[in-house]
Formats: structure tokens, C-alpha cells, sequence
């Protein structure tokens, strides 16, 4: 199966068609991190899934769904085209919807499969032409997810799985099964025979008996044996990583420790990175921040306010000074000679007063008072105070006295001139210093923000060092988080194990040697019947067959292992060419499981190989297992990996593609390599320097500028043929 091209439709950021045309070698497909690497790779796992209907509503565009017009629909769909005994395709889709409350739904799920002749095309169904073509047991040793998922026997029933499907050893299998049913039916028929025989009857049914009690009894023995050994396997298993990863242990205890101080850290300052400004307002009074200024212009206002009233007072107080000097000086000048009492205020009336300062003679007298004389201005004075009594009685007699208000009747003046008084001083220096408060509170947030920011990238860094380590180690997180406890508990278990095992064993042996005996004891038995002779001799014929294949299908499973050991290591020293590489070794253990190790040429076991090692050496056994597919099956594969070199370097993964470029295998590896930063603008940009050393084909993906970063609705990728 070689796949020519892959079409992608509004599968999440693939918005509308993508094609990427592969070659029948190396295709690397470059994005930076978010750019959609891991979306194409998914979309690739959709299609091959052969569960069921899976119309997953996430799958679709989220920048095709927010343009979806009510009642409008579109597709998303994934589909490659290959090569396999002629031209094929298959195709996964689905229709979506908008519907009047603007859910989207999806319907009409379809998986079709293609015989493509010519311009014709032959429907099929579509998990149907891909389990034939693609079948699932294949597909297990074809799609990788990043470093962690290239250990293809992390897990129990790998070997059986791959044993089976490449070794032919299912016909072993059957063997096996067949003739122990043989020799088990032929034992009973023998055994039968040799009790119903008069003479050996007795000593035949004793021996049985006996047999019987023996084989129980190392069928116990082989079952509790069994468990020992695995428990002694795991327990050796768990002892030798922390023994022999103890400086791993120390450096992830010491990470962990540093990832809880920096977290309680963390903790502190976003308690202290955070200000309620909205409260501070009236809270804290940070409304006064702009007060000062005007405080001081509400001071000048009400400084010349009281300047004011004050001048005002003044004039108003000279006035009436003066007003009263003046009636006080027409007292002096209406003074009579010998201070003789003069008349009441009332006499002469107006009427007579006014003809005498008309007529300009003193009528009372009889003596003229010419205009200016003294006798002419006291009659115009007796007028003046009598008309001025007539005012005064009117006044009081409606109530007022208007000489005796004060200018300013409020004291409206006087309290803004006490409130100024208030506001000065050290009320005015506290609202002065809320703007400093205001400063230091929000340079002291933003002091913690910034060192939240540092802790939060120690963080991540650590987390991102502390991943590392668990992956280049191949240990558990669990597992380094045992204690000395724990791993005294693992060697007392695995002692008490051992011990158990030492006495099963030789408890087996006396078993095993006990029933040898019986059973020759009975194949030695001579009875008369030459019926039962001939079942006997049947019986040790099928027994030794059985026994036969047995050991074929060790031996099978043994070439097996040597025939893949062989090939991984081929591509292993390709992988590392001008490196180190050693040597792989794929170890049966005692689940029947298999454990893939990596040794020197001096015989030593190469404990803890770098992360860059330790994945070559497992695509090396991914490759073994493709080609000895392709010789099993007379079919190729492809292989996908989805960033399978993230713990390599700069100059690793230069040496790695151009190796991956030169092996006759379709190869499709989505990758974040071949990538440099441009420093002027802090843009990624392709390494052609590297590309260009390349034959195989390239296409760059990334997403499409500008987008929203908190919108995925904004977000595409494209995809964009390099080579």
C-alpha cells in the first residue's frame, strides 16, 4: 500500500480542500507548534478507523461552522488515494448543518471504498477495501504518535500479536493443539486398555491413580511457579530501573521540589499580583488621586472670596460710618445758641418748611434766610430730619430696619473658609499622598506580575525538563516517586519470591521425576491383549510428536526474534550514521512479552541511551517489522510518524533525514524540524540548507495570518507544496 495523495476537507483548522501529493519515499510535512501537524495526523487516525459511525461535531471547521448561513450545509471529509494491486481510494465524510437555532448537527456519515479503473470507479465499503488492503494488525506497527509511542512491545501482547501475524507460527499453534489432543486421547485409550486387561488391571489402575495425583500436582506447581517468575520479572524489572536510574530518581525528586516551591511561589504572588481598583476607589479614597490641585484652587477661590467679603465689609462699615457722621453733623448744625431745647421734629410741618425755603425768609422770625446763608441751610436741615423721621416711623412700622442688617446676612463664606481651613495642613498631605499610595501599590503589582511571569516560564520550563526526563528514562513518574521504603519492599518481595521459586522448583523436578517413573512403570506393563500393546505404542508415538512441535514452535518464535534482531539492526547503523549506535537485542520475558534493549559491542547493557538513541532504536525494530511486512505479505506499508524526533539536535536531525531519504520505504513524518527562527523578526522560516540536500518531497503547513488568538473560529491552516 503506498499512498499517492490525501485530501482534507473542513477537518477542524483544515478549512475547505488541502491536498498533499506524497512520494513513494520520504514525504516530511513541516509546521511549527499550533500550525495543525498533529490535526493532519488525527485526520489520518479518523480515516483508518474502522469502530464504527463516528460524526464527531468537533471535527468539523470551526472557521466553515461560523459562516454557515441558517439552513446551509457543508462536509467534512478525509480520503487518500493509493496504490495497492491498482489504483484505490477510500473516502470518510459527513454532512453538517445549521439549523434555525443555530446548532450545528451533523448526518449522513458515509465510508466508501474505490476500485479505480481508468475513468471508472468501482464503490465499496470502505472499511472493508482498507481491512483488506490495510488490515488492522498491520496498521498497530504503521501510525506513531511523537517519541513516547515508538516502543511497539509496551505492552503484554505484542509479541503474541506480532508473532502471529508474520511467523506463521498459527499453524504451529494448531499442530500442537492437534497432537496433544491426539496423545491426550490416545494416553486415555492406552490407559483404558491396560485396566480393563486381566493382568495388569490392577497395577495399571494404581498407576493411574497415581499419575493423576503427579500431574495435578505439577500443574499447581507450574501455575504458582509461573506467577513467581513473573512477579520476580516485574520485580527485578522495578529494581533494576531504580538502581540503575538512581542519579534519574535524584534529579526528578529534585525537579518535583523545585516545581512545589516555584507552584507555592506562584500561589503568593497572584495573591499579591491582583488590586481591586474599582474598590480602591472609595475604599482606599484613590478617587481623591487629582484632589491636590483642586484643593489648592478651591483654596485661592475661597482665599479671595473672604478677601472679598471682607473689603465689602469694610466699605459697607465706612459708609454707615459716614452716614451717621453726617446726621451727627446736622445735629451740630441744628444745635440752638445757649443749647436751648428745639422744636419737636414735627414743627414747622413740611408743608411749612418748604414755603420758607421757597419764600427764603424765616416766617417763625420774621428775619430773611437768603439762599446759602446759615438761617437758609438750617431750615433745609429741619426739613431733611423731619422728612427723615417720617421715613424712620415708616420703617418701623413695617418691621424693618434695614440700616442694622449686616451686608453679608449668611455665613455661607465663612464655612467654605472653614472648610478650606479643614482641607489644609495634614488633610491636604494625606489626599497628596494617595497619588504616591496609588504609585507604590501599583508598581509593587506590577513588580509581582513580572515576577509571576518568571516563575510562571521556570515552570514551564521545569515541566518541560521533568518530561524530558521521564521520556529519555522510559520511567513512570510512579515509579521515580517510590521511596526507599518501596524499593526495600520491592527486595524483600523479590527475596521471598525467589525463595519460593528455589523450593517450587525443586519440588517440580521430584514431580516430574515421579511421573517419569509412572509413566514408564506403565509403558512397561505387559498385558496380553495385543490391542492394548498397539494403543500403547500409538500413545508414545503421538507423545513424542507432540513434544516435537512443541519445541518447533519455541525454535520458530526464537528465528523469529534473531530474523528481527537482524534487520532492526541494519537500519539502527543506518540511522546513526558517524554515531555511536550499539547493538539491539529483543529479549522474550517470562509473560511471553518481549523487551527491546540495546547493548555494546563488549557484551554490556547499555542502560539509559540518550533520547535521540533510544528513538532511533526503536524506529530501527518499527522499520525491521515493515520490511519483514513486505517480505511476509509481498505488500509495502507506509509509515507515519507524527514529530517522532523531538529529542534530537540540530546536527542528529539533519544526519536522520538524509538517512530516512535514502531508505527504499514511504516514510511520512510530520515534524517541527527544519525550522529556524529569523532574529530580526522572530519569524520561523524553512532551513532550505538542509532541505535542499533533501530529494524526498516537502510541504510546509502553518496557519493563516492574522487570526484571533483566543478565536478558533479564526484560525486555518494552509497547506503549501515545497518540493
Amino acid at each position: 500500500m503506498i499512498i499517492k495523495e490525501i485530501k482534507i476537507k473542513n477537518f477542524r483548522s483544515y478549512y475547505g480542500e488541502n491536498h498533499l501529493s506524497l512520494s513513494k519515499g520520504l514525504t516530511l510535512i513541516i509546521g511549527d507548534n499550533g500550525d495543525g501537524k498533529t490535526t493532519l495526523f488525527e485526520a489520518l487516525e479518523w480515516l483508518f478507523d474502522t469502530t464504527g459511525v463516528n460524526t464527531q461535531t468537533s471535527h468539523i471547521s470551526e472557521k466553515r461552522k461560523s459562516e454557515l448561513e441558517i439552513g446551509e450545509c457543508d462536509e467534512v471529509s478525509v480520503s487518500i488515494t493509493f496504490e495497492h494491486d491498482g489504483e484505490k481510494e477510500i473516502e470518510k465524510s459527513f454532512t453538517f448543518e445549521k439549523s434555525f437555532d443555530e446548532t450545528v448537527y451533523t448526518r449522513d456519515f458515509m465510508f466508501k471504498g474505490y476500485f479505480i479503473e481508468g475513468a471508472g470507479r468501482n464503490v465499496i465499503s470502505g472499511d472493508r477495501l482498507l481491512n483488506m488492503c490495510f488490515e488492522p494488525v498491520i496498521r498497530k506497527y504503521c501510525l506513531f504518535k511523537g517519541e513516547n509511542e515508538l516502543n511497539v512491545f509496551d505492552n503484554d501482547t505484542a509479541l503474541k500479536t506480532l508473532v502471529d501475524t508474520f511467523s506463521g507460527i498459527r499453524q504451529f499453534d494448531e499442530l500442537v493443539e492437534m497432537t496433544s489432543n491426539f496423545e491426550q486421547k490416545s494416553a486415555n485409550a492406552a490407559n483404558r486398555e491396560l485396566q480393563n486387561d486381566k493382568k495388569v488391571s490392577n497395577q495399571a489402575k494404581e498407576l493411574n491413580t497415581q499419575l493423576n495425583d503427579a500431574l495435578n500436582d505439577i500443574k499447581n506447581i507450574k501455575q504458582e511457579l509461573e506467577q513467581k517468575r513473573i512477579s520476580i520479572s516485574e520485580f527485578s524489572l522495578k529494581l533494576e530501573l531504580l538502581e540503575k536510574n538512581q542519579e534519574t530518581s535524584e534529579r526528578y525528586q529534585a525537579i518535583k521540589e523545585r516545581i512545589k516551591g516555584l507552584t507555592d511561589k506562584r500561589a503568593k504572588l497572584a495573591g499579591q499580583a491582583t488590586c481591586e481598583y474599582s474598590t480602591n476607589l472609595l475604599d482606599k479614597q484613590w478617587i481623591l488621586r487629582s484632589f491636590p490641585s483642586i484643593i489648592q484652587e478651591f483654596s485661592k477661590k475661597v482665599s479671595a472670596l473672604s478677601k472679598e467679603k471682607r473689603r465689602l465689609d469694610k466699605q459697607e462699615t465706612e459708609r454707615r460710618a459716614k452716614e451717621a457722621g453726617e446726621r451727627e453733623t446736622i445735629s451740630k448744625i441744628q444745635k440752638l445758641a445757649n443749647d436751648a431745647v428745639p422744636l419737636p421734629w414735627n414743627l414747622p410741618d413740611e408743608s411749612t418748611m418748604k414755603e420758607m425755603i421757597d419764600d427764603e425768609i424765616c416766617k417763625v422770625c420774621g428775619r430773611p434766610a437768603p439762599k446759602g446763608s446759615e438761617a437758609y441751610e438750617f431750615m433745609c436741615n429741619k426739613l431733611n430730619e423731619y422728612l427723615a423721621h417720617i421715613t424712620a416711623e415708616a420703617n418701623k412700622k413695617s418691621g424693618a430696619a434695614e440700616e442694622d442688617k449686616p451686608l453679608f446676612q449668611n455665613t455661607f463664606i465663612n464655612e467654605l473658609h472653614s472648610r478650606q481651613i479643614k482641607l489644609s495642613g495634614e488633610t491636604e498631605q494625606e489626599i497628596s499622598n494617595i497619588a504616591t499610595q496609588i504609585s507604590d501599590e501599583l508598581d509593587f503589582v506590577s513588580k509581582r506580575k513580572s515576577e509571576l511571569a518568571e516563575v510562571d516560564k521556570q515552570l514551564q520550563e521545569l515541566k518541560t525538563e521533568q518530561n524530558d526526563l521521564l521520556m529519555q528514562s522510559g520511567l513512570s513518574a510512579e515509579l521515580l516517586d517510590k521511596s526507599i521504603s518501596d524499593l526495600r519492599g520491592f527486595f524483600d518481595a523479590k527475596s521471598r519470591a525467589e525463595s519460593r521459586v528455589s523450593v517450587l522448583e525443586t519440588t517440580l523436578k521430584f514431580k516430574e521425576n515421579a511421573k517419569n517413573e509412572i509413566q514408564e512403570q506403565l509403558s512397561k506393563l505387559e498385558p496380553t491383549s495385543s490391542m492394548t500393546q498397539v494403543y500403547q505404542r500409538v500413545h508414545a508415538a503421538f507423545e513424542k510428536i507432540t513434544k516435537a512441535f512443541s519445541n518447533a514452535k519455541e525454535q520458530n518464535i526464537n528465528n523469529f526474534l534473531q530474523m528481527l534482531e537482524a534487520e532492526a539492526n541494519k537500519y539502527l547503523q543506518k540511522l546513526n550514521k558517524n554515531d555511536f549506535y550499539g547493538i539491539i537485542r529483543i529479549r522474550k520475558t517470562i509473560n511471553n512479552s518481549a523487551r527491546i534493549e540495546l547493548y555494546s559491542d563488549n557484551g554490556s547493557r547499555i542502560e539509559n541511551p540518550n533520547g535521540a538513541l533510544k528513538t532511533t532504536m526503536y524506529m530501527s525494530v518499527l522499520f525491521a517489522i515493515s520490511q519483514i511486512t513486505t517480505l511476509k505479505r509481498e505488500q509495502d506499508y507506509p509509515l507515519i510518524f507524527d514529530a517522532p524526533t523531538s529529542s534530537f539536535g540540530g546536527f542528529k536531525e539533519d544526519t536522520f533525514y538524509n538517512v530516512i531519504d535514502t531508505i527504499d520505504k514511504q516514510c511520512i513524518i510530520v515534524t517541527k524540524d527544519l525550522l529556524n527562527i529569523d532574529k530580526a523578526t522572530g519569524q520561523k522560516t524553512l532551513d532550505y540548507d538542509t532541505i535542499n540536500k533533501l530529494s524526498c518531497s516537502v510541504y510546509r503547513i502553518e496557519k493563516v495570518e492574522p487570526f484571533n488568538d483566543k478565536d478558533l473560529s479564526t484560525i486555518q491552516t494552509v497547506v503549501k507544496q515545497i518540493r
